[in-house]
């Protein structure tokens, strides 16, 4: 190959892969965070994420075996070409489920690119020269998974998805351009010379041992890319630039390991760099396992980082040494790597399922990519140490015990954090689109997991019958009918129905569930107000009609649609409550997405946020009540046409149809989170002056504190100060 045909491979597979990356990167980082906006459990999450990576997993051998026989540049071309066309189903039909199939096209697109790059990089030389090359690939894709969660961040900061889904369209039309310089003789199989020598078993068993290594390392990223920003959202707050910085901080650590350490390219793939690497990394994720704070999320990160710098770029130097068939070897590897990434997010929903918590599927990620790096850790001991078969069956053995024994400390139902007291638990997981915490007061962890357990059941089983995504929910089925015929829904969505209307009536429309009419579609508040316009007839909770006997609902008139999500949250959180007290919790807190209710002979206090920084604006002792808040900051997009900088967020005024904008923040005590949820969203609404005459007449006992557009703050008189 000419220097400078060689030199246009480089170029246009280094620049194709980083560009596509760069895409897949920022998408894959949103993706979590609008899941939850979007109300969508955990389950849902890590499914999404597996069908990307099954989709890749699918794709990635044939993808190399097609770059063998027919040449790389015709498969790039072809996949990157793809990739800028699937994001634009969006702006035809802008749904989540829409989102989830981008996700899925975006993996068959990853699992072309990234193989057949490697395949055709693979080709493109031997020796000192082409290690380099892969250093290089690597350090410019992890820049690319460092550059991506913050390019999506800040594209995602108005809150809607449009500016992401373009910046993936440019990303991988700058794929495309770059995949174009591809010479169009480039070929993927070396010639017959090339092939390695001697005996081919130990070929055999180090390309088993490194294919098994690879997949156990993929396991863990899969797994983290898919729970990660939940984890880091609800251990440092949901801000999205520092979420995404920190998420991004082993892709950065990888890219400055690769840049400071170099010289390591010049050696020969030893198998010892590429174990150690892995198992850096490993202990890098098992660590993130058992953090709670900044520093140590950074510091973690980092050391997955190094590891990963250490063991990547060797082992695709090793992979295209054991044959001359680089798309074959490649295809291989990514199928590995695919069976890793789909089985991490499956396994980290199984376990946050099990034990209501992300953390310990991070552990236990981390020990399953520690076990499948044995192989290839006893083949170093064997040729590179010279150790005897005894010895290093002996070693691998106290090895896989170690690991065995890390894997049942990191899964045991013990879930309890630093705690002051004795038998105070927490757990954690996700519902209703948030992050469900449950500190609970018991005389056994077993026993605190098993009401944990069922309480988070009891949780998502209501989620679904309230929530109208969900159609054969009880107010999805109403939903559907509206306009039509009288529908039955369960006995719960019958009485919650029945008191969010007594509400609506005592506040005159201020609090309408009806407001669905708008809020049921996707973004809604970032819409045209043309939108809302054509909406106006159909809010009005007049219109919902309620045959009591038979405890039946009707909706008069047709695209008329009910919302419940500004008090179901409560009623959940006080039926988790109710079924925790039965199972003989003696005191607890059960908070979900900053909502709160605290139970049982025991003062708790809890922290009230102000809307427009991370820190705590004051704190506040609670006992036996609820505390709810309602706010600006949680789904919105920035007004740029207005000149106070004023939000277009998603509590909507019923009497407008717009945004509400009285204040930006409300924070309610009340006696259960039903009533401190429902108030939380009617006072935001009226604003204090409105606001503190409405709670005087309807719930005297009940507190609230308004933080308004001009920075100032509102009391109730007997708020606690």
């Amino acid at each position: 190959m000419q220097p400078t045909t060689s030199n246009r491979t480089l170029v246009a597979i280094l620049g194709g892969g980083l560009f596509s990356a760069l895409g897949v990167g920022l998408f894959a980082f949103i993706l979590p965070l609008v899941s939850l906006d979007e109300r969508v459990s955990g389950a849902w999450i890590g499914t999404a994420f597996a069908g990307y990576y099954l989709a890749k997993l699918l794709v990635s051998p044939l993808s190399g075996l097609a770059a063998d026989r027919f040449g790389p540049r015709r498969v790039l071309i072809a996949a990157t070409c793809a990739g800028c066309l699937v994001p634009l189903a969006y702006f035809a039909v802008p749904s989540l489920m829409t989102l989830y199939a981008i996700q899925i096209c975006l993996g068959l697109v990853s699992g072309l690119v990234r193989p057949v790059g490697l395949a055709a990089l693979g080709g493109s030389g031997s020796g000192p020269a082409l290690s380099r090359r892969f250093a290089v690939h690597a350090a410019l894709f992890s820049g690319a998974t460092f550059a991506g969660p913050i390019l999506g961040g800040l594209l995602y900061q108005g809150g809607t998805m449009e500016p992401v889904l373009l910046g993936l369209v440019l990303c991988l039309g700058l794929a495309l351009a770059a995949t174009g310089l591809l010479p169009a003789g480039t070929a993927t199989t070396r010639p017959r010379e090339e092939e390695p020598a001697g005996n081919p078993r130990p070929s055999r068993e180090k390309t088993f041992a490194l294919l098994l290594a690879i997949g156990g390392r993929s396991l863990g990223i899969g797994l983290l890319t898919a729970f990660y920003p939940i984890v880091l959202a609800s251990a440092l707050g949901r801000h999205g630039p520092v979420v995404a910085a920190v998420y991004a901080v082993p892709g950065l650590a990888t890219f400055l390991g690769l840049a400071l350490s170099g010289r390591f390219t010049h050696r020969a793939p030893d198998m010892d760099r590429i174990v150690l690497g892995m198992l850096l990394s490993a202990c890098g994720l098992f660590a993130l396992g058992e953090c709670t704070r900044l520093w140590q999320f950074v510091t973690f990160g980092t050391l997955m980082g190094f590891g990963s710098a250490l063991s990547i770029p060797a082992s695709m130097f090793l992979a295209s040494t054991l044959t001359r068939r680089q798309g074959a070897i490649f295809g291989a590897a990514n199928l590995a790597s695919g069976l890793g990434f789909l089985f991490g997010p499956l396994l980290g929903g199984l376990i946050i399922a099990r034990l209501h918590s992300p953390l310990p599927a991070l552990q236990a990620a981390a020990v399953l990519g520690a076990f499948c790096c044995l192989p290839m850790l006893a083949v170093v001991f064997r040729e590179q140490f010279h150790w005897g078969r005894g010895m290093v069956r002996t070693a691998v053995v106290c090895l896989g015990i170690l690991f065995a024994t890390l894997m049942t400390a990191g899964l045991s139902p013990n879930l309890g954090l630093d705690r002051p007291e004795r038998d105070l638990y927490r757990f954690t997981d996700v519902a209703m689109g948030t992050v469900v915490n449950l500190t609970l007061e018991a005389q056994s962890r077993e026993g605190a997991s098993l009401a944990a357990r069922r309480a988070m059941t009891a949780m998502r089983a209501l989620q679904q019958d309230f929530d109208h995504r969900n159609p054969r929910g009880s107010v999805g089925r109403i939903n559907r009918a509206a306009g039509q015929s009288w529908v039955k829904p369960s006995p719960r969505t019958f009485s919650l129905l029945t008191r969010a209307l007594e509400l609506s009536r005592a506040t005159n429309g201020v609090f309408d569930p009806t407001v669905g009419a708008l809020t049921t579609s996707p973004f809604y508040y970032a819409m045209d107000e043309s939108v809302a316009r054509a909406k106006s007839g159909l809010v009005d909770y007049r219109l919902v009609l309620l045959d009591r006997p038979g405890a039946r609902v009707r909706l008069k008139k047709r695209g008329m649609a009910l919302d419940l999500g500004g008090i179901a949250k409560g009623t959940i959180v006080d039926a988790a409550v109710e079924l925790l007290q039965k199972q003989g919790i003696r005191a607890g807190i059960v908070e979900a997405g900053g909502d709160f209710r605290c139970f049982g002979d025991r003062q708790w206090r809890v922290g009230v946020r102000h809307p427009r920084t991370s820190a705590v604006f004051q704190t506040i002792p609670i006992r036996e009540r609820s505390v709810c808040g309602s706010g600006d900051y949680q789904q919105f997009v920035n007004a740029g046409d207005v000149a106070d900088g004023q939000r277009h967020h998603h509590i909507i005024d019923p009497s407008t149809l717009d945004s509400a904008h009285e204040s930006i923040g409300v924070t309610v005590i009340a006696d259960t989170a039903e009533l401190a949820d429902g108030l939380a969203t009617t006072l935001f609404i009226m604003g204090p002056a409105g606001g503190t005459e409405f709670l005087k007449r309807y719930s005297p006992d009940s507190a609230a504190i308004w933080f308004l557009p001009d920075r100032t703050v509102a009391y109730t008189d007997n708020f606690p100060h």
